[in-house]
């Protein structure tokens, strides 16, 4: 069974949604909270599989509740909930699992539960890949795993698009860039060397300068290039010893 934390300021509303939570006999709610403070209590002591969080509340916001909670409890899963939609970029840019409106209504309780079990899945094959050395990867309702020694680079495309260039073809996946980023923690041949852009090391055969003080990676055996910000330009050189 889920476990899970609770953060809203209307008492009402928080207990309607424990209860929908119950009614699905997935999740237990291990603690509430009023307020944002309260909830990086709970998070902190009770390390839930889930914290879901009002966006607008007293103390810290659930915005900023989200962020510290990924910093001190990086395995709990985040889904915001609110009566205003304005707020949806700013929760997907914190890799929320999910997003949902008041009123709330099981059906969308039950979505959202279901996007959590798959993210908690591709986690547990994700442990696996590592120890196999690959990469798995979330495409077209297929997990692959794919050998890191056959990916060139993987490209930020859109806004809800990732692409991961082997050797042998591309793959797109919903699953964004910093998700990937961190499957790949450990293997110091993948870096992060733009926004957009996160390449295998081991690939490169040549980095020109390019426009705004930008660089221009070029692969061995590839045609398609990405790039170096200018910010990130020194740690590349460090990893190729050339600092």
């Amino acid at each position: 069974m889920l476990t899970a934390i609770i953060a809203d300021d209307n008492e009402t509303e928080r207990t309607y949604f424990c209860k929908l939570l119950r009614e699905t006999k997935k999740v237990k709610v291990l603690g509430e909270a009023a307020d944002g403070l309260v909830a990086l209590d709970l998070a902190s002591q009770l390390r839930p599989d889930i914290a879901f969080l009002d966006i607008q509340m007293p103390g810290p916001n659930g915005l900023e509740v989200a962020r510290e909670i990924m910093t001190t409890v990086p395995l709990t899963l985040i889904v915001f909930f609110t009566a205003y939609s304005g707020y949806a970029a700013n929760a997907f840019e914190i890799n929320s699992v999910d997003y949902l409106l008041k009123p709330f209504d099981a059906f969308r309780v039950r979505k959202a539960l279901a996007r959590i079990e798959e993210k908690l899945a591709l986690r547990q094959v994700n442990k696996r890949s590592q120890k196999l050395n690959k990469l798995a990867l979330k495409s077209r309702g297929e997990i692959i795993l794919i050998d890191l020694n056959e990916i060139v680079f993987i490209e930020k495309s859109g806004k809800n698009t990732t692409i991961v260039h082997t050797v042998k073809r591309d793959y797109t996946t919903s699953q964004t860039i910093g998700e990937l980023e961190q499957q790949l923690e450990g293997h110091d041949c993948f870096q992060r060397v733009h926004k957009s852009y996160l390449i295998n090391l081991n690939m490169v055969e040549r980095i020109s300068p390019f426009a705004d003080n930008s660089f221009v990676v070029r692969f061995a055996g590839y045609k398609k290039d990405a790039l170096i910000s200018r910010n990130n330009i020194e740690l590349v050189k460090k990893h190729l010893n050339l600092a």
